[in-house]
């Protein structure tokens, strides 16, 4: 198994009650518990006007007190994003598409705040104040909102860079839970807003123990393996909330700054050994055969998975006796049209390869925004490889006829569903 095999890398809540639109109103997040609803001693003549209605989420003003927790501040966000949702169902076009991203980026806020301490909430209800959080449409509601994700983003590199500085404990592959939650959030809203992640058989992804997961790769960067990672996370079956450690490829371990981020999210450089150590400890472990191929694959080339190399991926299975799981992703070969490799700039810099796109680098950081396309993950069934014993990883034959059925079954499950699509976005 060489370098190049091993390179790597809420759902929308459903409406259950409908409640009745309301008019423009200022929305600030409510942190004291409901009032108890008081029945009139007689209701049936009571005069309408005296009913008193308890405060709750769905009212349209809410004020914050010093007993908020961070908690259920969330929640009240929750039931903002329900409202939105509500709302957009009633729209078509481009207002129903930004109504649904507008809730999208409530639940990322929300998600944020539950690991916020109680100052830090209270500062992003001053930067609410007079933002009515359910009229998407305001120019209002996206400049409070800019400036709550901003405020957000700054409070979690703070928290990243004191923990460099201070305790942590991490696995021995430099895995640190504690990142991940931090990560969370955000690969989620990439997930269900930004890319709208469809993933089928999850099913075949062991729910406990070892599993080998593999991939065809593409996007220029390896955003395919963290929507894998979050598939499984959010969305097995099971709902135990799996960690995929995904193999990347050796040379981002020289990077200053991407290496531990890598390592602190679960991902190993794609060494044999490390593949081989993972599954021994039971993990599931995800790994990319066409490598450092497939991640820097030109647009013209997409879908068309790359060779396989010699099969270290099936050896690795084979020795560590653990399943395979083909996995096929349709959507991310589109997220970074690659239309050159500037083989010049790449060796000066000393990258692999500097991809040329239609947005990269022609408009700076904003280039490496990736289109918002609409992907699918299907995870096939798995082939069970203890029939063949530990020692089939010795035998070429074997060996390569497995990496050709996996390589088959990626490219067909890849046809099927790009021809069952009806658009990229």
């Amino acid at each position: 198994m060489n370098h190049d095999e091993l390179d790597a890398a809420q759902t929308n809540e459903p409406v259950e009650r409908r409640r009745p639109r309301r008019s423009r109103a200022q929305v600030v997040i409510e942190g004291v518990q409901e009032s108890p609803v008081i029945d009139h001693p007689d209701a049936d003549s009571a005069d309408p006007s005296a009913a008193v209605d308890p405060p709750s989420a769905a009212s349209a003003s809410f004020t914050w007190d010093e007993t908020a927790t961070a908690r259920r501040s969330a929640e009240q966000l929750f039931e903002v994003e329900i409202d939105i949702r509500q709302q957009s169902d009633q729209q078509s076009g481009p207002q129903a598409a930004l109504g649904n991203f507008a809730a999208g980026v409530v639940r990322l806020i929300g998600e944020n705040l539950q690991r916020m301490t109680g100052e830090q909430v209270e500062r992003i209800n001053a930067m609410l104040q007079g933002v009515d959080l359910r009229d998407y449409l305001d120019p209002d509601f996206w400049k409070g909102i800019g400036m709550v994700l901003r405020y957000q983003i700054d409070e979690q590199v703070n928290f990243i860079q004191r923990r460099l500085r201070g305790d942590y404990s991490t696995d021995p592959f430099g895995m640190d839970r504690e990142i991940i939650e931090v990560a969370r959030p955000f690969l989620s809203f990439m997930y269900h807003t930004w890319w709208r992640v469809t993933a089928t058989g999850l099913e075949h992804v062991p729910a406990q123990g070892r599993g080998l997961l593999v991939a065809n790769h593409s996007g220029v960067l390896p955003w395919d393996g963290a929507m894998i990672a979050t598939a499984v996370f959010n969305e097995h079956p099971a709902q135990n909330e799996r960690i995929v450690r995904s193999l990347h490829l050796h040379w981002f371990t020289t990077l200053p700054v991407i290496a531990p981020t890598l390592a602190a999210l679960g991902q190993v450089p794609g060494l044999p050994e490390n593949a081989i150590r993972l599954l021994e400890r039971d993990e599931l472990v995800c790994v990319f055969p066409e490598g450092l191929k497939g991640v820097g694959k030109l647009f013209k080339d997409r879908y068309k998975l790359a060779r396989f190399g010699r099969g270290g991926f099936v050896q690795t299975a084979l020795r560590a006796q653990a399943p395979l799981v083909p996995v096929a992703v349709v959507g991310a070969e589109e997220i970074y049209p690659m239309l050159a490799n500037a083989e010049g700039i790449a060796r000066l810099l000393g990258f692999p390869y500097f991809p040329l796109t239609p947005f990269f680098p022609w408009f700076g950081l904003l280039g490496v925004i990736p289109l918002p396309t609409r992907w699918s993950i299907t995870f096939c069934p798995p082939i069970d490889t203890t029939e063949y014993g530990p020692d089939a990883a010795d035998d070429p034959i074997t060996v390569l006829a497995l990496s050709e059925q996996v390589r088959e079954i990626i490219q067909s499950t890849i046809n099927q569903k790009l021809a069952e699509r009806t658009s990229i976005f």
